[in-house]
């Protein structure tokens, strides 16, 4: 009997943790800034690179799967309070790419070391995905989407699930810049100059939406 409901814990357990891989993706895959950069990012400076924001933006997606699959309302009832003012950074931060992108020099005259360039890339798409607080609620509508309501109950599958979450989120990461890299080579330098610039005029649009929803109202 013990080793019955010992197997069965261990396959609900791994379920938990398909429907975390689950979760990742469809959290991951709509298009947005993150997505966005890691794609700008791949053609300008290579897989690495463009991976690392991704997987910035993956990081984020596992912080916030936390806070909603272990229930601790205090920091995510802080990050709702303070979402006005984490848009208005994330805003900001978006203007700032922008107008990077927009004057990006090709890459064989970017002189930034790569692991300058990965540590960037990471810490951008963290922090875009982190200046998002709402992401919050749409985990947890997910989470109950998924009849997982109950995890902060069980320590064990809550871990299952933000492990399979962040999984999930760095597989399409790895899928969307592994895809681009290999389109790479079509791309010229007049081509890439065009792409930085259209990624430039994009990253303003979420930036101006971003603010907007802040002050339009």
């Amino acid at each position: 009997m013990a080793r019955t409901r010992g197997a069965a814990s261990a396959a609900m357990e791994s379920w938990v943790f398909l429907k975390g891989i689950a979760v990742g993706i469809a959290v991951a895959a709509p298009v947005g800034p993150v997505g966005l950069l890691c794609v700008q990012r791949t053609l300008q400076d290579g897989l690495w690179v463009g991976l690392a924001s991704g997987l910035g933006a993956a990081t984020a997606d596992g912080i916030f799967s936390a806070i909603a699959g272990f229930g601790l309302a205090a920091v995510a009832g802080f990050l709702t309070e303070h979402r006005d003012l984490l848009r208005l950074v994330g805003g900001a931060v978006l203007f700032l790419l922008a107008w990077r992108a927009w004057r990006r020099a090709p890459p064989e005259m970017a002189d930034a070391p790569v692991h300058v360039k990965v540590l960037s890339g990471f810490a951008t798409g963290l922090a875009i995905t982190l200046s998002n607080p709402m992401t919050i609620m749409g985990f947890v509508g997910i989470f109950a989407g998924f009849g997982l309501g109950e995890l902060q109950d069980g320590v064990g599958r809550a871990g299952e699930l933000i492990i399979g979450v962040f999984i999930g989120s760095a597989m399409w990461w790895l899928g969307l810049c592994a895809g681009t890299a290999a389109l790479k080579p079509r791309f010229g330098p007049q081509s890439l100059a065009w792409t930085n610039r259209m990624a430039a005029v994009m990253l303003v649009g979420f930036g101006i939406f971003a603010i907007g929803s802040v002050l339009v109202r």
